[in-house]
């Protein structure tokens, strides 16, 4: 018995002592790590700390381009109005030279960061990424592109009615990706630069008056001479009808039933004058040739009776 109470007693002081020697081995181990974690820490922060310099040295590049941007808009700006340029086509250059003096201006600050940094692999690196860039935003770009040369060549400006496509109305605003057009029916219309650029467009107001046309149809009956006369003495006392370049009245057709004519005149270029000298011009034409007594044209059916002596079967 006394044995065995002695072989006990040695089995629980051998379990102590591994439990002991175990516990220690893990205390060593956590104070192992948290010496490798502050080692590192403090690495890090010597590491920091070396950098700061040139941390500071980079912002100061950087917010150097930055303000030498904002003077280059500014005086780009200046310029074209000094020069009375396109206030479109102005503030298109002038964001560009901006951009470009910041991306520059960010080159130079990633180069004094990054002191092993070199320029050919900064420009390589460019050169990739503009790749990539450019077949990703390939829409956005061919936008862009068409809206310099839009700004630039100025085919139209913010003020005119065009027509692109199946919209028309007056141009509001042209910047770099789209044109903004109100319709006459008052609705905003956004299309896309690269559409107005690639499909054509009518410029209304581009010469500052335009040609309009009305059909009138008069009788078999009636002088064409006379009548021609009488529509362009309407013509000439109707408001907003230019005298030079004349009003053309011609024969277009011989119609089954009347003689269509055309009449042509001038008019100031704008919709809204269009409609209106329109209407006068119409009710005038109308209101001389029933004053002349012409002959109003309509259809007409003639039927031919003609006697027949066959029998009938």
């Amino acid at each position: 018995m006394h044995g065995e109470a002695a072989e006990h007693g040695s089995g629980r002081r051998c379990s102590g002592r591994r439990h002991h020697a175990r516990m220690g081995t893990l205390h060593g181990r956590r104070m192992n790590e948290l010496d490798t974690i502050q080692a590192a820490l403090e690495r890090l922060l010597d590491s920091v700390l070396h950098r700061l310099p040139f941390f500071a040295t980079g912002l100061v590049c950087f917010a150097v381009g930055a303000l030498l941007a904002r003077l280059a808009r500014a005086a780009v700006s200046r310029g074209g109005r000094r020069a009375r340029l396109d206030p479109a086509f102005v503030g298109l250059i002038a964001r560009i030279v901006s951009a470009a003096i910041l991306v520059a201006a960010l080159a130079v600050a990633s180069v004094v960061i990054f002191p092993s940094l070199r320029w050919r692999d900064l420009v390589t690196g460019l050169g990739i990424s503009s790749v990539a860039i450019g077949f990703a935003l390939k829409d956005i770009l061919q936008n862009f592109v068409a809206g310099v040369l839009l700004l630039w060549r100025r085919p139209f400006r913010i003020g005119d009615q065009i027509r692109s496509g199946e919209y028309e109305g007056t141009v509001e605003d042209i910047d770099v990706r789209a044109t903004r057009i109100r319709t006459y029916d008052n609705e905003l219309v956004v299309v896309p630069n690269g559409e107005v650029y690639t499909r054509g467009m009518i410029v209304r107001t581009a010469y500052g008056h335009r040609r309009v046309r009305l059909g009138v149809s008069i009788s078999y009956f009636d002088d064409i001479d006379v009548d021609r006369e009488v529509i362009r003495g309407a013509l000439s006392r109707t408001e907003g009808v230019m005298t030079e370049p004349a009003p053309w009245v011609y024969v277009e057709s011989l119609g089954a039933t009347n003689v269509e004519i055309t009449v042509h005149f001038w008019v100031e270029a704008h919709q809204a004058n269009v409609l209106r000298v329109l209407d006068r011009a119409a009710t005038a034409v109308k209101t001389a040739l029933d004053e002349a007594g012409a002959d109003v044209a309509f259809p007409r059916t003639v039927v031919l009776m003609e006697p027949t002596d066959a029998p009938r079967t």
